[in-house]
């Protein structure tokens, strides 16, 4: 069995490309049976954000069990192969962890420490259960991940900033107002 993410996020796609892959949520329950009705996918579940489509899985065979995947993607998309690869990713076994514990602490966020993400975890989580298809390797993995978010954000002040562009933006104007400096 092999432990595996693909996907595409704000660094390797542009917009464009993440709106066709954007999931919502009144289809994930369709996308996840697709999903594990390859006989390459064992587990799976979807992470479906602005900002990143990932697909956590467990696979029986790693080349196999990604190009499945890329498959369902490029399928749901309307994108060929050839116009899609070039923007995802794929990250196995330890690389996917440590992706996945870094996407919940919010490490990968446009900015960084955004809490946002880790109730999309969560999400991701409680859907991947309540539509069975994950197992006892990605309950834990994705019960860590949750653990892990919340963790960084009670021990650290990583989520004290900023939460999104806008309020990023909105600091930065007052920050700049009260210095006396014009905003250009």
């Amino acid at each position: 069995m092999h432990l595996a993410v693909v996907g595409l996020s704000h660094h390797t796609a542009p917009v464009e490309i993440r709106e066709r892959l954007s999931i919502p949520e009144h289809s994930l329950q369709s996308s996840l049976q697709t999903l594990r009705s390859d006989e390459q996918v064992l587990e799976a579940s979807i992470l479906s954000t602005c900002n990143r489509l990932e697909i956590y899985s467990l696979l029986r065979q790693p080349q196999e069990g990604v190009a499945a995947i890329q498959n369902f993607l490029s399928i749901h998309s309307g994108l060929p192969g050839q116009e899609l690869n070039p923007h995802l990713f794929a990250l196995h076994h330890e690389e996917a962890i440590q992706h996945l514990l870094r996407v919940s602490a919010g490490l990968d966020s446009l900015v960084l420490g955004e809490g946002q993400i880790l109730s999309q975890v969560k999400k991701m989580y409680r859907l991947g259960q309540d539509h069975q298809s994950i197992g006892p390797i990605l309950n834990r993995l994705l019960n860590q991940a949750v653990s892990t978010g919340k963790r960084v954000r009670s021990e650290t002040n990583l989520g004290s900033g900023a939460v999104s562009i806008s309020s990023a933006a909105v600091e930065l104007a007052q920050l700049k107002v009260g210095q006396g400096q014009g905003l250009d």
